[in-house]
C-alpha cells in the first residue's frame, strides 16, 4: 500500500486525496514537509551454520550413556548398593565425566567424538573452561536427578489398593521426569539447537567443526 508524502498516512485504492491531510495522492509535498527516510536496520539471522543436527546429539548421548552405564551402573549394581545409592554414584559419575572431558578435551565427550559434534560458545568461539562445563553438566545433573529420584515397585497381580498406589507413583515420577525430557527435546524447536542446559550455560553445539 502506498503512504501519503506529507503526513505518512496510508493511503487507500482509488483515494484521490489524504484523508488525514488532504493532501492529493502522487502529489510532492514541499521539501521542508516531507518527512525523513531512515532505512531499516538489517534483520540479524540466527547463526545455523555448522549445529549439530538433533540425532547427531542423540546418538552421541546415547553412546555416553552406554558407557557409562557398563563402567558405573553395572558395578554399583553388583555392589548392592539399592536404588539410591547407585542414583548417586550415576548422577555424579556423569556430571564429572561431561564436565571434564568437554572442559579438558576440545568440548567433547567420547560420544561427541565418535559423532564429530563439538560443544562451543554460542558466538562459535572453541574453548569450553571448567567452569562453563560445570554449569552446562551441573544443571544436565540437576534435571537427571529429579527425573529419577522417584520410583515405584510394580505389582504382577496388583488388588484395588496396589493399583491406587501404583497410578499415583507413576503420576509423580512422570511429573519429576518432565524436566528432563523437555531439556533433551528442547533442540527440536529451538533457533540455534540448544538444549536448556546449553541455554543455561551459554553454549551450542556444531558438527564437523573439531
Amino acid at each position: 500500500m502506498p503512504y501519503c508524502t506529507h503526513c505518512g498516512a496510508q493511503e487507500q485504492q482509488d483515494q484521490q486525496f489524504c484523508t488525514v491531510c488532504g493532501t492529493k495522492v502522487g502529489e510532492s509535498a514541499p521539501a521542508s514537509l516531507q518527512l525523513p527516510y531512515f532505512p531499516m536496520d538489517p534483520v540479524n539471522e540466527p547463526k545455523r551454520t555448522g549445529l549439530a543436527g538433533y540425532w547427531w546429539r542423540v546418538l552421541a548421548f546415547f553412546i555416553d550413556s552406554l558407557l557409562l552405564a557398563l563402567v558405573i551402573e553395572v558395578p554399583a549394581k553388583a555392589m548392592d548398593l539399592g536404588f539410591y545409592g547407585s542414583l548417586a554414584v550415576l548422577t555424579v559419575a556423569t556430571f564429572l565425566y561431561g564436565t571434564l572431558l568437554i572442559a579438558y578435551q576440545n568440548g567433547q565427550t567420547i560420544g561427541m567424538k565418535v559423532t564429530k559434534i563439538q560443544v562451543v560458545q554460542t558466538d562459535r568461539s572453541p574453548g569450553i573452561g571448567l567452569k562453563q562445563a560445570a554449569l552446562r553438566n551441573g544443571l544436565y545433573g540437576v534435571l537427571l536427578l529429579i527425573g529419577s529420584v522417584a520410583h515405584y515397585t510394580a505389582y504382577v497381580h496388583p488388588t484395588h489398593q496396589e493399583a491406587v498406589e501404583v497410578l499415583r507413583h507413576s503420576t509423580i515420577v512422570l511429573a519429576l521426569l518432565v524436566p528432563h525430557i523437555l531439556d533433551l527435546l528442547w533442540p527440536l524447536w529451538d533457533t540455534e539447537n540448544q538444549t536448556l542446559h546449553d541455554k543455561f550455560a551459554k553454549t551450542v553445539v556444531l558438527r564437523g567443526q573439531s
